[in-house]
């Protein structure tokens, strides 16, 4: 059996390596970003963030197994790291977005820090559920989210015309704002003193299943804006796939994360 688990854990990082391999020779012409099989390196830059996770998340697991309690020691401590991690995860974004996709080894530098930076946020809810033996429902569940993310995706490619981005983006930010309000709610409650477990529990596993059905949706969106995109690009400074794939990147472990939280809960 561990043998077995030894090559599963090989095909992330085998994955990791192959697409890293191909996008080398597809997405550039020189030094340059090129337009030439847009879609493809985007897919292949999401394929390599994806993988990266996976890959990151095993090898501390095995180098640091009680990264839980070496980081978070108390209760302030982990605020103030969960919060060092959200305020860096927002600025990686803006930088991303920013940054000109002529440079190459700049944007390509941020762009894996702020997937390690993801990582390193995500840690500690994926350890604690291996060390309660709830592996098994991270990996359903990181199948699940796939095969989810191919249906949509093949939808958005195979019938472009049902997503509209101009009419969907005001309210998919409406649905994105609510559901943030939303999530805040259990925290008022018990403020004002009215902490229910059983309400939480109940709330948190109805809105996952909400945030899953919205994240789907704006995964529509995502996949609509690269056609589009892959159609508009001229020259390499439209080239921007760190900045492309991260919107579908960030989409898809949204995804991931909502609908492990609901089955957690279910």
């Amino acid at each position: 059996m561990s043998i077995r688990n030894s090559l599963l854990q090989l095909i992330p990082l085998a994955t990791l390596l192959g697409s890293s391999t191909i996008v080398q020779s597809t997405a550039f012409d020189g030094e340059k970003p090129t337009c030439n099989k847009y879609v493809l390196n985007t897919y292949l830059y999401l394929t390599i963030a994806l993988s990266l996770v996976v890959c990151l998340t095993l090898f501390l697991n095995a180098v640091v197994p009680n990264y839980i309690e070496t980081v978070f020691s108390s209760l302030l401590t982990a605020i103030i790291v969960i919060l060092v991690h959200i305020i860096l995860m927002f600025y990686l974004r803006y930088l991303i977005n920013t940054i000109s996709p002529l440079e190459v080894k700049k944007k390509t530098a941020v762009w894996l820090l702020f997937i390690t930076n993801l990582t390193l946020l995500l840690l500690p809810t994926l350890q604690i559920m291996i060390k309660t033996n709830q592996g098994g429902l991270i990996v359903s569940t990181m199948f699940i989210t796939l095969g989810l993310t191919l249906a949509l995706s093949s939808i958005a490619f195979y019938k472009p015309e049902l997503i509209q981005t101009a009419s969907w983006k005001p309210y998919i930010i409406i649905a994105l704002l609510g559901f943030i309000l939303a999530s805040l709610i259990p925290l008022f409650t018990c403020m004002a003193g009215f902490c229910n477990n059983e309400f939480i529990n109940s709330w948190y596993y109805y809105l996952a299943v909400i945030g899953v059905i919205i994240f789907c949706f704006i995964l529509l969106y995502h996949t609509k804006e690269v056609i589009e995109n892959s159609e508009k690009c001229k020259s390499p400074e439209n080239a921007d796939y760190p900045k492309e794939s991260t919107n579908l990147f960030m989409t898809i472990i949204n995804i991931f994360i909502n609908l492990l939280s609901a089955r957690r809960r279910r």
